[in-house]
């Protein structure tokens, strides 16, 4: 395996409010697209800026490169920022925004207008040299704000949600054109957004942070099939937690709930029975069980449709709501009907129990 491009060794910030950051680690590999996912407020934003330079931290390290670069001002560390707002100059052409940063290296001219096209040319946006910010569409402005970053030939460049402004059509558009340049560039891209579709999308490994703390860093079938807590699994893909206590059947680890036992699915250190056993289950894997069959009982409360999916609302016994999803966009089942549902014990993972929200 090769160094890491980025390190951050036990990060720790705090504002007069209170702690931001407590004492986050993080190891980045070169051409690696990795995204810090959280609400807001959870510090990401000030992770990025930390390692850009614009925030100083209380304690802890940012090395670039194996070196220490804690201390430096933002024009030594080689790395360029994209932000949501865009941040062009309004009285600046296109050509002169994305020109900005090499005039100031001092390039000459011929290398100068050689990068810019070569830049306009990998966002798509050729022939527009003279167009001002003001005649562009917000997608059209953030790929020069983002053709303005990479022309520097940034070691590592960060993107504080820059898809935050745009409709939905066309966020998911640049997605797929982010992804697209940030392999064909090679560059490390560390991206922040509260999207979990966009994280899903396009990331080689998602930070989930909460509280200024990673709660899990993984790929995304890690952070989505094999949550670490019920606080991921409920922010990342809106998983069913439910709760009762561990009990061993044939050999295998079962959830015992409201008189009903399921096998589940265990990836760290198994509980002993009869203690507090926390699982997660996606929505989508909610299977309903023909009448008399053994199951957890629960009423359909409710049902709706979006994005292609039916979603029915259920609330078991104790008026815990249990979320099932069906493509398509209708179901026999009816509000107020008594149903029994289950999982498969693969679908049914066991989480940290911890504060869900």
């Amino acid at each position: 395996m090769s160094e890491p491009i980025l390190e951050l060794r036990n990060i720790i910030k705090t504002f007069s409010e209170g702690p931001v950051l407590n004492g986050i680690s993080l190891s980045v590999e070169p051409g690696e697209f990795i995204t810090l996912l959280g609400s807001s407020g959870c510090g990401k934003t000030t992770t990025l800026r930390i390692v850009a330079g614009l925030e100083t931290c209380d304690s802890g390290r940012v090395l670039l490169e194996g070196r220490d670069v804690t201390d430096e001002p933002p024009e030594r560390r080689g790395v360029n920022m994209v932000f949501q707002n865009y941040a062009l100059f309004p009285h600046m052409s296109v050509e002169a925004n994305i020109a900005y940063g090499l005039k100031i290296r001092r390039r000459s001219r011929a290398d100068i207008r050689r990068a810019v096209a070569d830049a306009l040319a990998l966002v798509q946006l050729p022939g527009y040299e003279k167009r001002m910010p003001s005649e562009l569409s917000g997608g059209q402005r953030q790929r020069v704000a983002i053709a303005r970053a990479v022309v520097n030939e940034p070691k590592v460049l960060l993107l504080d949600e820059p898809l935050g402004a745009l409709d939905l059509q066309l966020r998911r558009q640049m997605q797929i054109e982010l992804k697209r340049l940030q392999k064909q560039l090679g560059i490390t891209f560390i991206y922040i957004t509260h999207d979990q579709e966009e994280a899903l999308n396009m990331s080689d490994r998602i930070a989930v942070m909460k509280n200024g703390v990673f709660q899990q860093i993984g790929s995304p079938a890690e952070i989505y099939d094999r949550p670490k807590n019920a606080y991921v699994a409920r922010f990342v893909g809106s998983a069913n937690i439910l709760k009762g206590t561990a009990e061993t059947r044939d050999g295998r680890l079962c959830l015992s709930s409201g008189g009903v036992v399921c096998p589940v699915t265990c990836y760290g250190a198994e509980p002993r029975a009869g203690e507090a056993l926390t699982v997660a289950v996606r929505s989508e894997y909610i299977d309903f069980l023909p009448e008399g069959a053994e199951g957890f009982p629960a009423t359909v409360k409710e049902k709706s449709f979006a994005g292609g999916m039916l979603r029915l609302a259920l609330e078991r016994p104790g008026g815990e709501e249990i979320v099932a999803s069906r493509h398509g966009i209708d179901s026999d089942l009816m509000p107020g009907e008594s149903v029994r549902f289950t999982f498969a014990p693969e679908h049914a993972v066991v989480v940290e129990a911890g504060d869900e929200t």
